[in-house]
């Protein structure tokens, strides 16, 4: 087999398969990178959600993105969408066979996945997954392993972004991001009294409340219940570039979602997250930086449902004043 390293002369066009979640395809982005350090003049097409586009709006390099939808009506359209553009490599960080069928029937020259799901057959190099691995590592070591092991670090987490701004307050005080989330999330929501008790704690900051549409009129009535007198409710009211953005300006952020937890590590801003039971390991999820802070707290509980919980307002406040000292 040719492998994709020996053309590396000649080729000229990437597509990239996303993850479905914002959270994960942040996680992506070390590993896009390895693919510009070896190929500098390639350019990339992103296939993915279409609330995943924003993350690669200012990369200049990313010349097309292609939203995909559920359902088999769309299986040709992107099938052929794809194929008259004649890839040189396609990257699937997404691991469904349905997308190895497509990229494969698309006639990608070479095609890079793990082997799950039975699509080994479809692909050109197919490493097995290590589901116990960071998911950063996991993205970066598929690009790696590929490229004959060549890099050994990891390049920085990095989202490119305006910077533009969301807000402003009239006074100069430092803004902190508030992402408790709301019922709908269920066991992932920081409890409804432990966010008005912590908001009422914060009156000596700006608060700029985060969050998708459903949760703007909950935050609401935690804001009038706390009498904050510095807080505006940006949750539903803004895109995914200006979410990037508004995290990129605020001084700190304090999150029960994971999305959130990695574009503030991907913007460098300094955070809180607050973690209770998750989809994945924590070990495989926690951003590998040194400027946020993972609060977990256990204890003897039996219902991990229950973990956040244990995190009181007092305990944020703590790491907080730890945090701007």
């Amino acid at each position: 087999m040719t492998t994709f390293g020996t053309l590396s002369t000649t080729m000229k066009k990437i597509i990239i398969r996303t993850p479905n979640f914002i959270g994960d395809t942040v996680n992506t982005l070390p590993a896009i990178e390895l693919l510009k350090q070896e190929y500098p003049n390639a350019i990339f097409t992103i296939v993915g959600p279409s609330f995943v586009h924003d993350l690669f709006l200012q990369d200049k390099q990313i010349t097309c993105f292609i939203p995909c939808k559920k359902g088999l009506r769309y299986f040709f359209p992107l099938l052929f969408a794809i194929r008259k553009e004649k890839y040189d490599l396609g990257v699937l960080f997404n691991n469904t066979f349905i997308f190895a069928l497509i990229f494969r029937l698309s006639r990608i020259k070479c095609l890079i996945g793990y082997k799950n799901e039975g699509r080994g057959f479809l692909l050109h190099h197919k490493p097995r997954l290590n589901r116990n691995t960071h998911y950063i590592n996991r993205y970066a070591y598929l690009v790696n392993s590929y490229l004959n092991n060549k890099y050994t670090f990891l390049p920085p987490l990095n989202i490119l972004h305006s910077g533009e701004a969301t807000f402003h307050f009239e006074n100069d005080q430092k803004t902190i991001g508030f992402y408790p989330g709301s019922p709908k999330k269920k066991f992932r929501q920081y409890p409804a009294s432990h966010t008005i008790e912590l908001l009422k704690q914060l009156r000596s900051y700006n608060i700029v409340m985060l969050g998708d549409s459903e949760e703007h009129s909950y935050y609401e009535e935690c804001l009038q219940k706390a009498g904050h007198p510095h807080a505006l409710n940006l949750a539903g009211k803004i895109s995914v570039e200006q979410f990037i953005n508004t995290i990129s300006n605020i001084d700190l952020l304090i999150t029960i979602d994971s999305a959130a937890m990695h574009i503030a590590a991907s913007t460098h801003t300094p955070f809180i997250a607050l973690m209770g039971l998750s989809t994945s390991p924590v070990s495989c999820i926690t951003p590998k930086v040194d400027f946020g802070k993972i609060i977990r707290i256990e204890n003897n509980l039996i219902d991990e449902e229950k973990y956040l919980q244990n995190i009181t307002p007092q305990i944020i406040i703590e790491n907080i004043f730890a945090i701007f000292a």
